[in-house]
């Protein structure tokens, strides 16, 4: 069982589902009053992609990035018009995403694990596909990629914390 946990960790960056709490506190920051554009980086087992789905509006569109053959089925069983679920790496955002500019990303990639010549292109390519006050919302464990993505992204992180997840995880926003 331990040794289960830790290859999830290593490999997909958790060790069980998100909490309803880190789910909550992350996509408050979203505002849902109108149409939006949302990328989602990573869908595990889609816990996030039915939370923003059941919050966006009808004429939103929700694009979900995934290449974890496991995590694929989660996200594949899902069949809503709103959704359009890629099964590729995140950082390929330009190939798939049709609109010019988007209101915000959700990541819930293992930065800390993922290589160390992903993290580059994935922040640049996010802030660079953002609307003008779009934002980067990101839940990590540690603050290990902290420093990096802020020189990477240009701005400071607004930083949050969630304790009632397993583990606790600091969020990550910011804004173009």
């Amino acid at each position: 069982m331990l040794s289960k946990i830790f290859k999830n960790f290593k490999t997909k960056g958790m060790v069980g589902q998100s909490s309803r709490f880190l789910i909550q506190k992350m996509i408050s920051n979203i505002d849902f009053s109108r149409d939006l554009t949302i990328v989602q980086y990573g869908s595990g087992k889609a816990v996030f992609v039915k939370q923003i789905l059941r919050k966006i509006s009808p004429n939103s569109k929700l694009y979900v990035f995934e290449i974890d053959e496991k995590c694929n089925k989660y996200a594949e069983q899902i069949h809503d018009s709103r959704l359009v679920y890629i099964n590729d790496s995140a950082e390929k955002i330009f190939d798939y995403v049709t609109e010019k500019e988007i209101d915000a990303v959700v990541s819930t990639l293992p930065f800390a694990s993922l290589p160390k010549d992903l993290l580059e292109p994935i922040i640049t390519n996010s802030r660079a596909i953002l609307k003008e006050n779009g934002i980067f919302l990101q839940y990590q464990y540690f603050l290990t990629n902290k420093k990096a993505i802020e020189k990477i992204f240009g701005e400071k992180i607004k930083l949050s914390f969630e304790p009632i997840n397993f583990p606790p995880a600091f969020i990550y926003k910011l804004q173009k």
